[in-house]
């Protein structure tokens, strides 16, 4: 099976009549969109396994898993939000280096009552 990764906006073809594209990434979910021809069926695997239809061998079986954290449902992390935190820090670093210590820790603060500390070690591995 061939895996691929998209950015948002960025589109595959698939015998060049059907286009798929990453429309966005959101709270662990993905948005496609699929120009094909009618005459082409694109059915939802959920779908097609509720109607009595068979989940494709080459796909890996379903981890049974729900939400992982709770706070995926209010918060959803991905790695856009980890490099902007990350980057986010390394600013704060710079403003202490700059002489503005009094500043960085105002925002740093700030930072901790948007992502609180407990999420912070959910996250990592």
């Amino acid at each position: 099976m061939l895996k691929l990764s998209l950015l948002p906006e960025e589109y595959l073809t698939i015998n060049g009549d059907i286009v798929i594209q990453l429309s966005r990434v959101a709270g662990g979910r993905a948005f496609l969109a699929i120009e094909a021809d009618r005459t082409v069926p694109v059915i939802r695997g959920e779908v097609l396994e509720r109607q009595g239809g068979q989940r494709p061998a080459c796909l890996a079986p379903p981890s049974g898993k729900a939400f992982r954290h709770s706070r995926d449902r209010y918060f959803p992390w991905n790695d856009d939000r980890e490099r902007a935190v990350r980057a986010m820090k390394q600013v704060f670093d710079q403003l202490e280096r700059d002489g503005a210590a009094e500043a960085a820790q105002t925002l740093r603060t700030q930072l901790d009552r948007i992502l609180p500390q407990f999420w912070e070690k959910e996250i990592t591995p």
